[in-house]
């Protein structure tokens, strides 16, 4: 059920035409559309450093030269870049429409307004051309960096000038822009650790500036935000290495997935979303320190499942991720753009049925635009990507069996 709920969130949606409900069975073998990565080890581990103070030396080296600070969450890591700058009250903030809405409630939270940009479809990332249209209007940018994919970070550098650009990095932790660590390159940068990212922590955020008076006002900022008890730590910890276990096999398909899909009811919050603004648990912050010395690894492991899937439906009627010159993709998620919607959910019911979830991902988010944030539609390309993506596992845990059972059962769907 919390699969399905954290991709739906709290808005009024319908859900029927996303889950197509009463086709998801019980399968043991379900293999999850992503790689929650915590285990036991990391709760016990936890659960020992409740009190004690993380080593963050690994972090502070890989971003060497660069202010680090620490959040609860990636929202909140926002929202403390938003209330640093100092911006006038109720400014607006330019923002990729092809994103998860918890950007739109850091901007509102912060006193802004979110102005949406349009993406480039072949990366899922801000269009310069249409920030252009739209730069005279904002007061600063918030650059997400989708799927893993690095933005075209040169071409809205030079649309935005001096105004303020923060780099979202919640899916593209050691992705890289010619040859630089995305979220060290524009004039701030924030990172999600939250259960379900690439590393997965239960929740945490980083803010990474090389602004010096910056570095001062968020530091400032962090110090206005509570400090969560010892009991709510445990707690926290608790719910998530339950929620992980959840979410791996057997458990997901035979009763997450199928339980979540059979809730028909609409979820309405039709006010903006609140949520949680605090320092970063102890707890959290413990397992990033500890999964950052390996993390190089998975990445590198993920890449060739994604470089392998590529060239197995290289000649498919579909549109795949490139890589584009000069940039690293860490392939955290991995996108096929199918013909149409009618496409898109035949395969994903298709590779349900043959083991491997799926997710399409953002597709509601303009509807919920719409709906709560005051988009009036003109991110034409964002609509059309979100109707027709797909996500499909790509993790460094899947062997090249599993990889060619999903080439295989694509190839069907789509010659």
């Amino acid at each position: 059920m919390w699969a399905i709920l954290t991709s739906i969130c709290t808005y009024k949606i319908d859900l029927k035409p996303i889950l197509k409900m009463n086709s998801i069975k019980p399968n043991p073998r379900l293999i999850p559309r992503f790689n929650i990565d915590y285990y036991t080890g990391d709760f016990l581990s936890s659960m020992l450093h409740l009190d004690k103070r993380s080593d963050v030396g690994e972090i502070a080296n890989l971003f060497a030269d660069v202010s680090i600070n620490y959040t609860n969450s990636g929202r909140t890591s926002l929202y403390i870049i938003l209330k640093a700058l100092n911006l006038p009250e109720n400014s607006n903030i330019g923002v990729s429409l092809y994103t998860c809405p918890s950007d739109f409630d850091a901007i509102i939270h912060a006193g802004h307004n979110p102005v949406f940009i349009d993406i480039e479809p072949d990366n899922y990332t801000l269009d310069p051309q249409d920030l252009n249209k739209k730069i005279d209007d904002l007061a600063a940018v918030v650059v997400v960096h989708a799927l893993g994919r690095p933005a075209d970070l040169e071409g809205i550098l030079k649309v935005v000038g001096d105004k303020p650009v923060i780099e979202d990095c919640a899916h593209a932790l050691l992705s890289r822009y010619k040859g630089r660590l995305v979220g060290t390159i524009a004039t701030a940068g924030f990172f999600s650790f939250r259960t379900g990212k690439y590393i997965s922590a239960g929740e945490g955020g980083m803010i990474t500036t090389k602004d010096l008076q910056l570095a001062s006002n968020i530091g400032d900022e962090i110090e206005k935000l509570p400090l969560l008890p010892i009991t709510d730590e445990i707690k926290h910890a608790t719910i998530t290495y339950a929620r992980s276990l959840l979410y791996h096999r057997p458990w997901f398909g035979l009763f997450s997935l199928p339980l979540g899909s059979r809730i028909e009811e609409k979820i309405d919050i039709m006010n903006k979303r609140s949520f949680s603004k605090t320092k970063i648990r102890n707890t959290d912050l413990h397992v990033i320190t500890k999964k950052i010395k390996d993390f190089q690894g998975k990445v590198d492991k993920t890449r060739n499942n994604s470089l392998y899937l590529i060239e197995q439906l290289k000649d498919l009627d579909l549109i795949l991720p490139v890589e584009r010159s000069e940039t690293y993709c860490n392939y955290f998620l991995f996108p096929i753009q199918l013909k149409n919607i009618s496409v898109r959910d035949n395969l994903s019911e298709a590779l349900r049925k043959a083991g491997f979830d799926t997710i399409m991902l953002f597709s509601a988010t303009p509807e919920i635009a719409k709906l709560s944030y005051g988009y009036e539609g003109d991110c034409p390309a964002t609509e059309n990507v979100a109707k027709r993506l797909l996500v499909m596992p790509n993790h460094y845990t899947l062997g090249k069996k599993e990889l060619d059972n999903i080439c295989k059962i694509i190839k069907i769907c789509i010659r």
